[in-house]
């Protein structure tokens, strides 16, 4: 079962999720504004994923661009990324495609159809 993590009003977020329906795929939408993944979950998903910590980001959101995070961002620690990405969904990348607590996918980058492939 795949978790798909979602800021509804987003448009990346509304095709995104319209191709995993296509697709028939198997998930469950959470809306990261509601539900924001606990900073433990968010230091497993960075430590276990392939992404950088500025990969999980939402870089051109305007919570991101209050809190000056552009010059602070390569000198935070995992604990203190994660503990930032916890306190506003707003601030994580989206959608976020999550499977076995594995983030496959941050944003919409390339198709899921290819991603699934494998």
């Amino acid at each position: 079962m795949f978790t798909f993590y979602e800021y509804p009003k987003c448009n990346t977020c509304r095709r995104a999720k319209a191709e995993l329906q296509e697709l028939g795929v198997d998930f469950v939408a959470v809306d990261i504004t509601v539900d924001t993944p606990k900073a433990e979950q968010l230091k497993e998903w960075i430590e276990n994923s392939t992404y950088t910590i500025k990969n999980f980001f939402n870089t051109s959101g305007q919570v991101y661009r209050a809190l000056g995070l552009k010059d602070k961002i390569d000198s935070l620690s995992i604990d203190e990324a994660a503990s930032l990405l916890a306190s506003d969904g707003m601030l994580v990348k989206r959608p976020v495609l999550v499977k076995d607590n594995q983030v496959l996918q941050l944003g919409h980058r390339k198709s899921y159809a290819e991603l699934l492939e494998k």
